[in-house]
């Protein structure tokens, strides 16, 4: 990977982000929007968080992919705590989705009332 950066970004992004030395800044080629990621993703394909379009990822100047291999311990790493943050995330569905229901309930016996006070009118 390249010690020198060509680009010196802000140090925040438009939406406030904290964007650090390291992050692939770009713009997205469907909507414009400035994306920006940990270097890590470079060559990836992404949603844009805008428009929802595929995105590949740009791979910067003077990198190269193999600057990206991982020990597998780093990778297994990584694999556990995406499958942490998957039963969060599974869990908090869940809990959504009933909430949701118990909305729904509410609102069906709130216009039920409603209709019974006009039908009395």
């Amino acid at each position: 990977m390249a010690e020198e950066k060509e680009e010196v970004f802000e140090t925040q992004s438009a939406d406030g982000a904290e964007v650090r030395e390291t992050d692939i800044v770009f713009d997205c080629p469907h909507c414009s929007k400035t994306l920006v990621i940990d270097y890590r993703g470079a060559g990836l394909q992404i949603n844009c968080s805008e428009c929802g379009r595929d995105v590949l990822v740009p791979i910067p100047d003077g990198m190269e992919l193999t600057d990206l291999d991982m020990d597998p311990g780093e990778i297994l790493k990584q694999l556990f705590a995406t499958r942490r943050n998957y039963q969060k995330a599974e869990t908090s569905v869940q809990g959504l989705k009933a909430r949701l229901v118990s909305l729904q309930e509410t609102l069906a016996v709130m216009q039920q009332v409603i209709a019974e006070g006009l039908a009395d009118e």
